[in-house]
């Protein structure tokens, strides 16, 4: 089994930090299953903001870890401001025209499928906008 990645808002690091041991589930608040979030969520904002990956803002490491760096099985990593506002700010149609060579790129080993990463792409936006909208900011629960 990989690592488990989910992805939530809140309104500061150390109440994202909080949710190490049982994950966002418990907060009751809206999450999304998603992809691995050093690297996909990276590759996916220099498509969404049509640059290359070398320009995309956050540099390296591009998340932060917000949790304890000692813990066994799992952390919360913070995502960089501009994926939220870039996320939050794409329509359908935006989505629908990175997806494909996001699909495509070397971290999906060139066979990730656009009709199953489009969905999450939308629910992916829609908790970014809630949590832009909120003055939160997105955070990516990763478990083993």
């Amino acid at each position: 089994m990989g690592v488990i990645n989910t992805y939530f808002a809140a309104v500061d690091d150390a109440a994202a930090a909080a949710t190490v041991d049982a994950g966002p589930a418990g907060t009751h608040a809206p999450t999304v299953d998603g992809v691995d979030a050093s690297v996909l969520a990276r590759t996916l904002l220099a498509l969404l903001l049509d640059v290359p990956e070398e320009a995309v803002p956050g540099g390296r490491p591009w998340t932060r870890l917000v949790s304890d760096p000692e813990h066994e099985a799992a952390w919360v990593v913070a995502l960089p401001e501009a994926f939220t506002e870039a996320l939050a700010k794409s329509d359908d149609e935006r989505l629908a025209a990175v997806v494909g060579p996001w699909a495509e790129s070397e971290e999906f080993w060139g066979a990730g499928d656009p009709a199953q990463l489009l969905p999450m792409l939308r629910e992916w936006r829609d908790l970014a906008r809630a949590a832009h909208d909120r003055g939160q900011a997105l955070y990516c629960w990763m478990a083993l």
